[in-house]
C-alpha cells in the first residue's frame, strides 16, 4: 500500500534539515509560503518539481528562505525524504546500524527506509548516514522500495544513456526499472545519467516527484514545461500533459509563463532606485517566446512597458517590476506580469560593477553620493520617474540604502493568459 504525504511527528526532519536547524512540520508556515524559495528562480530547471513537493510538505527549505537546490544530499537526508514521501508496509525487521545511535536525528527515518526496503546498509553493519548519495544509488533505492521491475532487457533500456558504461553492475536492474517508470530526470542533457555523480537536492526532488507521478499520487509535469525536457522518455512512451496546467496553443501565452528580459540596447545595464520610489521604465524581451508548436509569439526585442514599484520583503524595502503593456511590432497588448522582488542594500555595499554604466534616479544618486567617486558616472535619470517618499514610507527601512536592479536577473512571470491573435 502506498499513501502519499503522511502525517508525521515533530521529530521528523524534511530534506535533511535537522529539527535543530528548522521547525518541524507541525509548526511550519502555510504551504504556499514554503514553495517560494529565493534561490529557485522561475527559470530554474527543477522549479516545478521543487515547488509542488514543497506545497505538499514533502520537502522543505532553510530558515533563510533558500532551498539550496545544488547542494548534495546525504544518505540520512535521503532516508528522511523517503519517509516523508511514501508510506509502505515494513517487509523486514530493522535491527539498527552501528553508526546510527538511537539518538541520531535520522534514526526513525533510516529504520523506516530499511524496513521498507528503500535502503540497505554496508558491510560491518554500517549505514554511513553522512555519506553523500550518488544519483544511481537514489534511483535504485526508489526502484527497490516501490518494487519496480523492468519489462525490457537492461541493455536495451540503458542504451538510452550515452554514459551507460559508467553504471555499476549492481544498479543495472534498478536503473532500468526506474527509467521505464519515468523516474529519471537528467539535467542538462537527458541522455547523460552521470550515475556516480552526487545527487543534488534538486535532482532528488525531481526523482521523488516522478516516483509519485508513477504511483498515481501527483499529476505529471506539463509537456510544454521546460522541466519536461529533462525527464528521460523511452521510445514509444506517451508524453502526458497535466490537465491542471494550461498548454500554450495557437496564439495563447499561458498564465505563469516566464519572460526573460533585459534593458533595451546592446549593453547590460543596471537600474538603481531609492526605496519607496515608483519609476516608470521599459524592458526588452531577451528571448523568443514560443508556443508548443515552436511558433514565435513574442519575438526577441519586443518591449514591455511598466513600473518599478515599492514592495517590502521581510521588513526590508525593495522594488518589483510590474508590467502594463506589451509592444510586439506595431501592435500593443494589455499585459499583466510581475517580477520577483529586489531588495535594498546599504550604499557602502554597492559594488563598482553595479554602478558602471548604470541608470539611476535623482534620489538614488543623492544616496550614493561620494560612493560614486570620480571614476563612475551614474547615467541619466529613468524616464518618467515618479518619486515616492523614500525611506520614510517604511520606518524599518535601513537609511542610506539603494536598490540595484539587474533586469537580466528579473524573473518576469505572466499573471494572466494573453491571446496574441493577429
Amino acid at each position: 500500500m502506498l499513501r502519499v504525504f503522511p502525517k508525521v511527528s515533530s521529530a521528523v526532519v524534511v530534506f535533511g534539515v535537522s529539527v535543530g536547524a528548522i521547525a518541524p512540520l507541525t509548526s511550519v508556515q502555510p504551504a504556499t509560503a514554503q514553495a517560494n524559495f529565493s534561490d529557485v528562480s522561475i527559470s530554474y530547471w527543477a522549479r516545478p518539481f521543487i515547488e509542488k513537493l514543497a506545497e505538499k510538505n514533502v520537502i522543505k527549505g532553510f530558515p533563510d528562505g533558500t532551498f539550496k537546490p545544488d547542494q548534495p544530499v546525504t544518505r540520512a537526508q535521503f532516508a528522511a525524504i523517503v519517509r516523508q514521501a511514501f508510506e509502505r508496509d515494513a517487509s523486514r525487521q530493522y535491527r539498527g546500524f552501528a553508526d546510527v545511535p538511537s539518538n541520531h536525528w535520522a534514526q526513525p527515518a533510516i529504520g523506516k527506509a530499511y524496513s521498507t526496503r528503500f535502503m540497505s546498509g554496508y558491510p560491518g553493519n554500517l549505514f554511513k548516514p553522512n555519506q553523500e548519495i550518488p544519483k544511481v544509488q537514489a534511483l535504485v533505492s526508489l526502484a527497490s522500495g516501490l518494487e519496480l521491475e523492468p519489462d525490457d532487457a537492461t541493455d536495451t533500456v540503458l542504451a538510452t544513456y550515452k554514459d551507460a558504461a559508467e553504471i555499476p553492475d549492481y544498479a543495472n536492474t534498478g536503473v532500468t526499472a526506474a527509467t521505464e517508470a519515468g523516474l529519471v530526470v537528467n539535467y542538462p542533457n537527458a541522455n547523460f545519467l552521470n550515475p556516480n555523480q552526487q545527487a543534488t537536492r534538486a535532482e532528488i526532488a525531481a526523482f521523488v516527484y516522478q516516483a509519485l507521478v508513477d504511483q498515481g499520487d501527483l499529476e505529471p509535469i506539463a509537456s510544454n514545461a521546460r522541466a519536461n525536457n529533462y525527464i528521460v522518455k523511452l521510445e514509444g512512451q506517451p508524453t502526458t500533459t497535466s490537465p491542471s496546467q494550461p498548454t500554450n496553443a495557437g496564439s495563447l501565452i499561458a498564465s505563469g509563463t516566464a519572460i526573460p528580459v533585459k534593458y533595451p540596447g546592446p549593453n547590460r545595464v543596471n537600474l538603481i532606485v531609492a526605496p519607496g520610489e515608483t519609476v516608470e521604465t521599459t524592458l526588452e524581451v531577451a528571448e523568443n517566446i514560443t508556443n508548443a508548436a515552436k511558433t514565435v509569439l513574442i519575438p526577441k526585442g519586443s518591449l514591455i512597458e511598466g513600473s518599478l514599484v515599492p514592495v517590502t520583503v521581510n521588513t526590508t524595502p525593495g522594488t518589483q517590476f510590474v508590467a502594463k503593456q506589451l509592444k510586439v511590432g506595431t501592435k500593443t497588448y494589455p499585459f499583466r506580469a510581475n517580477s520577483n522582488p529586489q531588495v535594498a542594500v546599504g550604499r557602502q555595499s554597492v559594488k563598482p560593477t553595479d554602478i558602471r554604466g548604470a541608470i539611476g534616479t535623482t534620489a538614488a544618486r543623492a544616496i550614493l553620493g561620494s560612493v560614486l567617486g570620480s571614476g563612475f558616472n551614474l547615467g541619466s535619470l529613468l524616464t518618467g520617474a515618479v518619486l515616492g517618499s523614500g525611506n520614510t514610507s517604511n520606518p524599518s527601512a535601513p537609511k542610506d540604502s539603494v536598490i540595484v536592479v539587474d533586469p537580466t536577473e528579473l524573473e518576469l512571470t505572466t499573471q494572466s493568459e494573453l491571446d496574441l491573435k493577429t
